[in-house]
């Protein structure tokens, strides 16, 4: 019975992580509703067998499947799982062209928090600027790629405004 436990309990761990990239462990104990220790334990079993592989951003340690995705993949899925990041790139990608300002002011956010989420997109390299007179004009560097993640892990992000986007850009193409 304990060894069924185990594997089912692994089975999801893994399943969640491969349709969840990005992740960290508080969110996937809360997600599977698994004592955080428990977590841990099969955590750290799936990273030694490699199954699973984990890096540390901003403190937090995130999981990923492995073999799955590119270094620059786990980068962009990274930022995409965090929903302030995710907006910008939306309105971005809605609306290539889009000044901070603009961007303030459709995500109800304020300038000061949107440069600085601007600017760590930038020093990641998901977005870049052009400039025209006094503004910046943001885009997207790789618009596919990161249009590629957004339906591959669309589910992960419970989110319409994704669903919006990516409707609307596949129209556009």
């Amino acid at each position: 019975m304990r060894d069924d436990t185990f594997l089912e309990n692994r089975r999801l761990i893994f399943e969640y992580i491969s349709n969840n990239p990005g992740t960290h462990q508080r969110k996937i104990s809360r997600d599977l509703n698994m004592h955080y220790s428990t977590l841990r334990y099969h955590l750290d079993y799936l990273e030694e067998k490699g199954i699973i592989i984990s890096q540390t951003e901003n403190n937090l340690k995130i999981y990923f499947a492995s073999g799955k995705l590119s270094a620059e993949e786990k980068k962009l899925t990274t930022l995409l799982q965090q929903k302030r990041f995710r907006d910008i790139i939306l309105v971005v990608i809605d609306d290539p062209g889009s000044t901070s300002s603009q961007i303030s002011d459709k995500l109800s956010v304020k300038p000061t928090t949107i440069s600085k989420y601007m600017n760590l997109l930038e020093d990641r390299g998901v977005l870049y600027h052009v400039k025209t007179g006094r503004e910046k004009r943001y885009f997207i560097n790789d618009e596919k790629s990161v249009i590629r993640l957004l339906m591959a892990y669309k589910k992960s992000f419970w989110d319409s405004f994704v669903d919006n986007v990516l409707v609307l850009y596949m129209e556009r193409e």
